[in-house]
């Protein structure tokens, strides 16, 4: 058995928030959203948005609260149909006063590509094969 992602889980603090910033922006549809958090089908694995867990929980699995600085090292890429698309993602995050890091660019490794700001200041690289 070969591993593979399946998961990956990002602790927001304000659900409603990222949901909006990932379905109206980035243009995925939530799957699932119950009460403190959301899940996206990607295709490829699921991306979970998490409130701030309870002290409890994080001591049972041995984690730390993530703090004020939650988005830094973190890049989530997220893969859309065609270069054009990432254009639009790039207009609907500045009409929405969304913070652009990179304006779209063609990049040598023959990808065009942006990179945003989520509500939790977590990078989102928005990108497509050229």
């Amino acid at each position: 058995m070969s591993p593979s992602l399946h998961q990956s889980l990002l602790m927001v603090s304000d659900l409603d928030a990222s949901v909006a910033f990932y379905r109206d922006i980035v243009g995925l549809e939530p799957d699932e959203i119950a009460d403190g958090n959301a899940e996206f089908d990607t295709g490829r694995c699921t991306l979970v948005l998490e409130e701030d867990f309870d002290p409890e929980v994080l001591d049972a699995f041995g984690l730390d609260e993530p703090g004020d600085e939650r988005g830094r090292g973190v890049i989530v890429a997220i893969d859309v149909d065609d270069p054009e698309a990432v254009d639009t993602v790039c207009e609907r995050a500045a009409e929405a006063v969304e913070t652009v890091r990179m304006e779209p660019t063609d990049v040598e490794w023959g990808r065009r590509m942006a990179l945003l700001s989520d509500p939790d200041d977590y990078t989102v690289e928005i990108s497509a094969p050229r």
